[in-house]
């Protein structure tokens, strides 16, 4: 137990850390008012209020049917406890501790007895776990957890309320096995294709812009509602490039698959079909237009996907094409592009989602994704004795109750069918980030020195290239490489990996909109998500659940800053893939040896020894700065550069460096 601060007369008030029966406790003094029959005077009384901060899996359990609980400890639970354990187990061990309640009860007057306590609060976990959490027990062919399930409330006439709500779950899960299909594609037959991909079978330029943006408002919005939060989860979604798990996340990569879409019909229109420039601008403008209006709907899927294929080097080169573009549509151009700077893109997107409660909405996954991946990164997965860290699951839990709220909110709209719209979005064969480069510089040759790689525009160099474009001023013909973080793999080896575009520029891009496709990705289907260009500003839009933290977790480590002894550092292994990287919590405790270990266990680098590796900070001007072996990590590396490292096989037999850093060249 650790207490010692003195109470004051705030309402609420940080108490201290207090261990109970393999549950660690954070515990928080409440003022809260008493009653008075008489009198003008008002007492306070000061109560102790405990949440559960770490415990075993058997705690935690054994708390789900215990009632007294703190309100946000099911649903935080059940949200989150795929992360520690299985669907399988935990139903086992729930049903087999219910078991032992009835087991040891004799007493007719069940509802005066701890069974029918126990009941009762089974009866609202099941209940809860059922409605809210069904996807859980979704498991082609035979669906075993549910079935289980089914076969113990059968045997309990005060359960077998529940146990009809579960066997029309297994009904409903059967029928959509028997007749599945691809449940998130929607490709057109060959009549269809050859109707609404001939040349001027529909023209972009006469729909309207309205009902463009509805439709694919229309088109996120299903696929949206369809997404399971949990596999939003980093630890989920981190692993979905490993070959055993090809399915997994199936509902968040279809999400992904729209923006790309969408991105690549907006290539494809500019690119295509052979057009003069004063033609090619106008259907930049028009999808400048359908921007706008999907701002106007409140979906920032589409929106940001839009933005990210103007702002792609296969569109944003056509320098003769942007010259006509009028000045209206550029400052249009200009202020949606603001909505998703570094520094504004978090905050904007919360306030239009809020503005008009009641009304659809469609976030950016992305954002919530790049959360959930820092947040799986910063915090632990257990603590002291191994307890799992649940304050980790509470904060998890904060984002995903975000995301259903929005998936609720998409129920909202109310929007028009345009068929001939989306057959003709779908009928776009999808382009490689090659193949629309190479189509880029068919319709305009390259005059200057334009880079090979397909990275996006930062918002300052895109302000000044819209002057350039429209004062017909000479430029340099330069510009500064990003700096993309992926969130996945693009790597051939299916491992588990994130990518990392080096910027060639010491200037970091803090206005950019980050498109979810990877240069140089051969995949047909891309499901890549970049972080927010400022990773080291603190985590966005996390609302508490009505209680207070304990003072140890108000600040998160972050990318690029050293906080209360930590902080969050990219770490890359010399390869074929030598710009992947993975995202690992350092502290001032890390020694090399545990920091070079981390990394290989990250990038599933196997049958490897670590002191075959030696680690390095790379530096700007193409230098490095070796961390020796028995160095202390955190106060070792240079902090006014990136936190960026890189795992370089020692070559040969080569004695260990010795215990004082280096430069090399």
């Amino acid at each position: 137990m650790r207490m010692g601060k003195e109470i004051t007369m705030d309402p609420v008030q940080e108490w201290g850390d207090e261990s109970d029966d393999g549950v660690l406790y954070s515990v928080t003094l409440r003022r809260i008012p008493v009653e008075q029959s008489q009198g003008s005077f008002v007492q306070y009384k000061t109560i102790k209020v405990r949440s559960v901060k770490a415990a075993t899996l058997e705690r935690l359990v054994s708390l789900l049917l215990e009632p007294g609980t703190d309100p946000h400890f099911t649903t935080v639970f059940l949200s989150t406890y795929r992360a520690f354990t299985t669907t399988q187990q935990l139903l086992e061990m729930v049903l087999d501790r219910a078991s032992s309640f009835d087991g040891n009860n004799n007493d007719d007057n069940a509802d005066q007895t701890g069974s029918g306590v126990c009941k009762r609060t089974l009866s609202s976990l099941l209940s809860l776990w059922l409605g809210e959490f069904s996807e859980d027990f979704r498991d082609p062919p035979h669906h075993s957890c549910l079935l289980a399930l089914c076969s113990y409330l059968r045997r309990d006439l005060q359960l077998r309320w529940l146990c009809l709500h579960a066997e029309k779950l297994l009904r409903r899960f059967s029928v959509a096995e028997s007749c599945r299909g691809n449940q998130f594609s929607f490709p057109l037959s060959g009549e269809e294709v050859e109707n609404y991909s001939s040349p001027g079978r529909w023209d972009f330029l006469t729909f309207p812009s309205r009902d463009v943006a509805e439709e694919l408002t229309r088109l996120d919005a299903d696929l949206f509602v369809k997404a399971i939060p949990f596999q939003c989860l980093g630890c989920v979604w981190s692993q979905r490039d490993k070959k055993e798990n090809k399915h997994l996340a199936a509902t968040i990569r279809a999400t992904i698959s729209q923006f790309n879409s969408v991105t690549n019909c907006v290539i494809s229109t500019l690119l295509r079909q052979p057009a003069p420039p004063p033609v090619r601008a106008s259907v930049i403008e028009k999808w400048i237009r359908v921007a706008q209006e999907c701002r106007a709907l409140k979906n920032l899927s589409s929106l940001r996907a839009i933005l990210s294929a103007l702002q792609s080097n296969s569109i944003f080169r056509l320098k003769k094409t942007w010259a006509v573009v009028s000045r209206e549509s550029l400052s249009i151009f200009e202020q949606l592009s603001e909505m998703f700077s570094g520094e504004n893109c978090s905050l904007s997107g919360r306030e239009i989602l809020l503005q008009s409660p009641g009304c659809g909405a469609v976030p950016y996954l992305g954002t919530y994704l790049t959360a959930l991946t820092m947040l799986d990164s910063a915090l632990p997965d257990t603590v002291q004795g191994g307890l799992i860290n649940f304050e980790k699951r509470r904060r998890e839990c904060e984002v995903l109750s975000q995301i259903r709220q929005l998936q609720g909110s998409c129920l909202q709209y109310k929007l028009n069918d345009h068929p001939e719209i989306s057959s003709w979005l779908r009928s776009y064969k999808r382009l490689s980030e090659r193949e629309s480069y190479d189509l880029s510089q068919e319709v305009e040759p390259p005059v200057d020195s334009y880079p090979a790689s397909t990275g996006t525009w930062n918002h300052r160099t895109l302000a000044k290239k819209m002057i350039w474009l429209l004062m017909g001023s000479e430029g340099s013909g330069s510009k500064s490489s990003p700096d993309l973080v992926s969130l996945t793999s693009s790597g051939s080896n299916g491992s588990e990996t994130e990518d990392l575009t080096v910027p060639s520029s010491p200037r970091r891009a803090k206005h950019m909109v980050r498109p979810w496709v990877l240069s140089g990705c051969s995949r047909d289907v891309r499901d890549d998500v970049f972080s927010s260009s400022e990773p080291s500003s603190p985590l966005p839009f996390l609302h508490p659940l009505q209680h207070r933290r304990s003072a140890s977790m108000t600040s998160l480590p972050v990318y690029n800053q050293q906080i209360d002894d930590s902080c969050i550092v990219r770490v890359s292994v010399e390869s074929s893939n030598g710009n992947l990287y993975k995202s690992i919590l350092l502290t001032s405790q890390d020694k090399t040896v545990s920091v070079i270990q981390r990394a290989l266990q990250k990038h599933n680098v196997e049958s490897v020894r670590s002191e075959d590796f030696q680690l390095s900070q790379v530096l700007p001007g193409g230098k490095e700065l070796i961390i020796p072996d028995k160095a202390n990590v955190f106060y070792a590396m240079c902090t006014s550069a990136d936190y960026n490292f890189i795992l370089r096989r020692r070559r040969g037999h080569k004695t260990p460096p010795t215990p004082t850093a280096g430069w090399k060249k």
